[in-house]
């Protein structure tokens, strides 16, 4: 399954990644400071429970996590795009 790695350090929420998505399973995060994978498309909800009880209710943040995304299709656009390096994908 493929697993899309964001590391918040580096993230600033331009949206790149979500832009381009074929599958459309990225999105800017509510408050526009971070993105992130669509909800309904994270597979290991811990995660996505940790994304927003450290990273989205934080200015900042020094988080790397790891999201199980089973509709990923490894294209790596997102990973192209991404200015800041923010953003990886593995199998």
């Amino acid at each position: 399954m493929p697993i899309v790695i964001y590391d918040y350090t580096k993230c600033t929420g331009l949206a790149e990644c979500a832009e381009v998505c074929p599958v459309d399973i990225l999105e800017k995060s509510g408050n526009g400071r971070w993105c992130k994978p669509v909800d309904g498309e994270v597979e290991n909800k811990d995660v996505l429970d940790k994304y927003y009880g450290e990273v989205d209710s934080k200015g900042e943040s020094d988080l790397v996590l790891r999201f199980d995304m089973p509709s990923c299709i490894e294209c790596m656009t997102c990973v192209a795009v991404c200015t800041e390096e923010a953003i990886e994908i593995e199998s």
